[in-house]
C-alpha cells in the first residue's frame, strides 16, 4: 500500500501539480511566470525531479508541499515517499513519479495502462484511484486510466520535453468531481 494516505482538508481543494523542475540553489530556477500562477492553491503536489530542498522551500512559501521522489530530488520529508494517495470529496488520487517503473503503464508517451494496473493500484494505493498523477516525460498528457479515471501528467514548467510547452497541472477536487487543467507557463 502507499507509503502515505493524506486526506484533503476540504471539498473544493485546489491543487497545483508540478514535476521536472530541476531547481537548485546555485543553478536553474523556476521560470519567473510560474510562482505567481500558483497563488491561491491549497496544496502543491510534486511528482519528482524537483531538484534540491530550495525548490520545495520556495513552493512552501505559497502553499503546503507534498509529493513523491523522482531521480533528481534531495532527501526531504515532504517528498520522501515513492507513492502517495490523496483522498477527498469522495475521490482518490494516486501519485507516482514513473508510472512505467511502478508497473502502472506499458508506455509513458503516450500513456498506455498495463493490464495489471488494478492489482498494482491495490498494492501502491490501497485500492483503485480516480486520478493517477504521474511524471517523468516532461510532457503534459491526459489518458484514460482504470474503469472511469484519468492518468494526468503535468509536464514540466521549467524544462519541457522538446516540442512541448512549459506546463503544470491545476486540479480541483469537489464532491461533484475532479477537474484538471493543464496550464501553460508563459
Amino acid at each position: 500500500m502507499s507509503d502515505s494516505v493524506w486526506s484533503l482538508p476540504l471539498s473544493g481543494t485546489n491543487l497545483a501539480v508540478l514535476a521536472g523542475c530541476h531547481v537548485f540553489r546555485d543553478g536553474p530556477q523556476f521560470p519567473p511566470a510560474l510562482l505567481p500562477r500558483l497563488q491561491g492553491v491549497d496544496l502543491i503536489v510534486t511528482l519528482g525531479d524537483m531538484g534540491d530542498k530550495s525548490a520545495l522551500d520556495q513552493l512552501e512559501e505559497i502553499a503546503p508541499v507534498l509529493g513523491v521522489q523522482g531521480l533528481d530530488d534531495a532527501d526531504d520529508l515532504r517528498t520522501r515517499r515513492t507513492a502517495l494517495t490523496l483522498a477527498g470529496g469522495g475521490y482518490r488520487i494516486g501519485c507516482v513519479y514513473d508510472a512505467k517503473a511502478a508497473g502502472l503503464a506499458d508506455e509513458l508517451d503516450p500513456f498506455v495502462e498495463t493490464k495489471s494496473a488494478s492489482t498494482i493500484c491495490n498494492r501502491l494505493f490501497g485500492g483503485p484511484v480516480d486520478v493517477l498523477l504521474h511524471a517523468r516525460t516532461h510532457k503534459a498528457d491526459e489518458a484514460k486510466f482504470g474503469v472511469r479515471g484519468s492518468a494526468l501528467n503535468p509536464g514540466s514548467p521549467a524544462r519541457p520535453a522538446p516540442g512541448s510547452q512549459p506546463t503544470f497541472l491545476r486540479l480541483k477536487v469537489t464532491s461533484e468531481g475532479c477537474y484538471g487543467q493543464i496550464i501553460w507557463v508563459a
